[in-house]
């Protein structure tokens, strides 16, 4: 073999193994943190596509009460943005009227 084939067999190795390990990420989905769930469409979200989906239906309803005049962001509701700790009982009730 030539320096010149033994190069592109490399090459062409190498590629092909970053695009497997690639594709093998781009299908993972990280869980969310909470395992109990006061609310249906939360946990629907954390099951079917995890933090990704929870954070966007959140934001989506933080979103509505803003534009309705109310101030709401994710420290409203959580003490904690690692464990997402919920910070009050009341809490449900204020975001559960948005989603």
């Amino acid at each position: 073999m030539t320096k010149t084939r033994v190069f592109t067999l490399i090459l062409s190795v190498t590629a092909v193994a970053g695009l497997g390990a690639g594709f093998a990420q781009a299908g993972d989905v990280k869980p969310c943190v909470a395992t109990t769930f006061k609310i249906a469409k939360v946990k629907a979200a954390c099951e079917s596509g995890g933090q990704a989906a929870a954070k966007k239906l959140m934001k989506t309803a933080t979103d509505k009460a803003k534009a309705a005049g109310e101030d709401m962001n994710c420290k409203t509701c959580h003490s904690d943005l690692k464990t997402y700790a919920i910070t009050g009982a009341d809490t449900v009730a204020k975001i559960q009227k948005w989603l």
